[in-house]
């Protein structure tokens, strides 16, 4: 009994040991929504945190327009107008009740018809009660004369809900009983004989609740600097409603240039988020949708995090950071990673490749570094065989082909003690670009570059070996991008042909932006027709091309079929 006893008192000794880790998991736990320090107002719109204590929802609005920003179209019997401007239905849909945002329909004696009609999407099922029309410059002259509503869930099958026969005011309004709709139709049924009918704005109002909304936090300050993870949450989300969370973190209280941008929205419980780390403050915004009658529901959010840090400081950059676009070269990717008492340690590293990239040596001060290593077209994962705890400079060569316009080497590090909890790692910016992207320079000779296709020849006979070619190659700049990443997309097809010009396989046909077509991007081909048969052994012709301004830009190389 007294030999229990001690190892009870040795286990409870060792929970409360500084650095041993058992408590330094936490959490944000929000189970109201409203209040001081809980809510940014500013930055909350079309959300409801006060009816229902404790419960998260979209607001409800009768004084919302559902129209505003959707989708319309005209159809018009008769002549169109002249003015090509006049005949966008999105005018009607943007809130501008002043010229030029107008619609028109001819009149009699310019070959205009009646029972022209504008057709709305609301994007949604609502419960739709009133349309209100608006009369260009208040002119009752050009005010529509005679008009029926339409309203249904489909744009077929739609229900006659408001007739006027005799319009005499310039904004005339459609009251009716609540319908479910999604679909809102408008029929001119009355043109008149020498005046044109110009409307400027069309509005839908109904009841229930609104399309979107969005719940921004206040900024929370955490006991010190902590590497957040995951989020949870709990509530109700019916089909054909949304929530998606986002989140950004910084060194001080006011959000400020040095704050993360927010970061990419999540939508499952428990998912992990990507912020800078650690740090002090957090702030999230929920954003809630809703297609359908019902609104989605959160009664509790909480946000996990760790107080013991992976490392405390790190800043990461790449060398040369300035390279030849689509030139293969071996760059540094440096990570100075400084350690407090306390800190886990570094187990794992892993960098998320823009290009697929070949790991050829880690030094750690200067020593060559003892590792073990996972490589993919899009992560390098490396293992130390031991923990990282000292302050270090690591080094890691990798040789690879740039071929976008910023290329970021991402990267996490991980301790093994809580290794479902990677730390982003820190890099500085100048003029939007982190230092540890790579920005190409100069122009490509060509939009498709290095093509292969391997193996080659290829024995597709289904006994397991070099049954499938794959082929190879990188797909440049097609556009100059409007932002630092991203890109332009170009239609992209690769097809197989016979010696006589036939064509065998449509293999790909997609429209893509700059990439790396290696690796486990490749394109593979089974070496079988369009018909699924397999092909006869022979000589055949796979051709690459990519639209482009120039009318165009095709490869075309050989790949052989052997038994």
């Amino acid at each position: 009994m007294k030999k229990n006893s001690y190892i009870m008192f040795l286990f409870f000794v060792f929970l409360l040991i500084p650095g041993s880790g058992l408590f330094s998991q936490s959490s944000i736990i929000d189970t109201t929504f409203n209040g001081i320090g809980i809510v940014d107002t500013l930055n909350s719109t079309a959300v409801d945190y006060k009816s229902r204590p404790g419960i998260l929802q979209l607001e409800t609005g009768e004084n919302e327009n559902l129209a505003r920003g959707k989708f319309a179209y005209i159809f018009y019997q008769g002549t169109l107008p002249a003015d090509t401007g006049s005949r966008n239905a999105l005018r009607l849909l943007d809130n501008n009740f002043s010229s030029p945002s107008y619609i028109q329909f001819p009149p009699l004696n310019l070959g205009g018809e009646n029972g022209s009609y504008v057709m709305v999407d609301l994007q949604a099922v609502r419960t739709v009660k009133k349309v209100s029309l608006f009369t260009l410059g208040n002119n009752l002259n050009l005010r529509i004369r005679a008009f029926s509503v339409f309203a249904g869930e489909d744009s077929i099958t739609m229900e006659k809900v408001y007739t006027e026969t005799d319009n005499q005011i310039a904004s005339p309004v459609a009251n009716f009983n609540p319908i479910i709709a999604r679909y809102i139709k408008l029929v001119v049924d009355v043109i008149p004989q020498n005046n044109a009918t110009v409307i400027t704005e069309l509005q839908v109002f109904g009841e229930g609740f609104l399309p979107q909304g969005i719940y921004t936090s206040a900024v929370r300050t955490l006991p010190k600097n902590v590497n957040f993870g995951s989020v949870e949450y709990t509530g109700n989300r019916p089909a054909g409603t949304g929530i998606y969370f986002s989140f950004r973190s910084g060194s001080t209280p006011v959000v400020d240039t040095n704050w993360s941008n927010w970061s990419d929205e999540v939508t499952e419980s428990g998912s992990l988020f990507s912020v800078f780390e650690p740090r002090g403050f957090l702030q999230y915004r929920v954003r809630l949708t809703t297609g359908v009658l019902v609104s989605p529901e959160i009664d509790e959010v909480r946000i996990n995090y760790d107080t013991l840090n992976v490392v405390s400081t790190t800043d990461a950059s790449i060398s040369p950071q300035f390279s030849q676009v689509l030139r293969e070269e071996t760059f540094s990717l440096l990570l100075n990673a400084q350690f407090l008492p306390g800190d886990r340690g570094i187990d794992t590293i892993t960098i998320s490749t823009p290009s697929p990239a070949q790991l050829s040596g880690i030094t750690i001060n200067g020593q060559p570094a003892a590792y073990s290593s996972r490589v993919s077209a899009s992560f390098i994962t490396i293992a130390f065989n031991t923990t990282i705890t000292t302050n270090a400079e690591i080094v890691i060569r990798l040789l690879t082909t740039p071929f976008q316009a910023v290329n970021p080497y991402r990267m996490t590090v991980s301790s093994k003690l809580v290794s479902d909890n990677p730390q982003r790692v820190d890099s500085k910016s100048s003029e939007q670009v982190e230092a540890w992207s790579i920005v190409t320079v100069g122009v490509p000779e060509k939009l498709i570059i290095r093509t292969t296709a391997s193996p080659n020849p290829f024995t597709p006979n289904n006994d397991g070996r070099n049954d499938e070619t794959y082929f190879q190659f990188f797909l440049g700049n097609i556009g100059e991008p409007g932002e630092y990443i991203g890109g332009q997309t170009r239609k992209l097809t690769i097809k197989i042909y016979d010696l006589t010009g036939r064509l065998v396989r449509d293999l790909y046909d997609s429209y893509d932006k700059a990439a790396a077509f290696i690796s486990d991007n490749s394109i593979a081909w089974d070496g079988r027709d369009n018909g699924g048969r397999t092909v006869k052994p022979g000589v055949y012709l796979y051709q690459i091309y990519v639209e482009s301004d120039n009318g165009g830009e095709s490869v075309t190389k050989t790949v052989v079929v052997a038994y």
